[in-house]
């Protein structure tokens, strides 16, 4: 698993305050065809549980799936009278470029790759890391966006 550094995640400066980072849970999900990687810590007082996972659906519909998945957890956070500190995802593609070379001539093909790689995190307060995990692993288990 890739480690991304909190300044290049968060944006802070470490120099200017303190973060207290207490035991990092890190735990796989195989969900169908899905292993989705799931980080619990937290930190200033608040549960932030990371995610990742990779995906070869639509991007529109992963799109419109992973929407519905935060505002669950969201629903569900506030019903256990948490706080949403926030709620964020990015989809990545990359761009595929082969080029080959037979006889004389080389010739350039690009695509997209069909590959989705998710990153999320669910940030709250008064909210128990343990609690935010069960609200996320019952979300993710109720998803169609896994089921696929």
């Amino acid at each position: 698993m890739n480690e991304i550094s909190h300044e290049a995640t968060h944006g802070h400066d470490h120099h200017s305050h303190t973060h207290e980072h207490h035991e990092r849970a890190s735990q796989s999900l195989r969900r169908n065809n899905t292993i989705i990687t799931l980080n619990a810590y937290t930190q200033d007082e608040a549960s932030v549980i990371s995610l990742e996972w990779s995906s070869c659906e639509d991007v529109k519909q992963t799109e419109i799936l992973l929407k519905q998945l935060f505002k669950n957890i969201a629903r569900n956070i506030t019903e256990q009278n948490g706080i949403i500190g926030h709620i964020k995802a990015s989809m990545e593609r990359s761009e595929v470029i082969m080029i080959s070379l037979t006889d004389t001539e080389a010739m350039k093909k690009e695509a997209l790759s069909p590959t989705i790689k998710i990153h999320a995190a669910v940030i709250a307060l008064c909210i128990d890391k343990k609690i935010l995990t069960q609200i996320i692993e019952s979300a993710i288990d109720s998803s169609p966006l896994f089921s696929i």
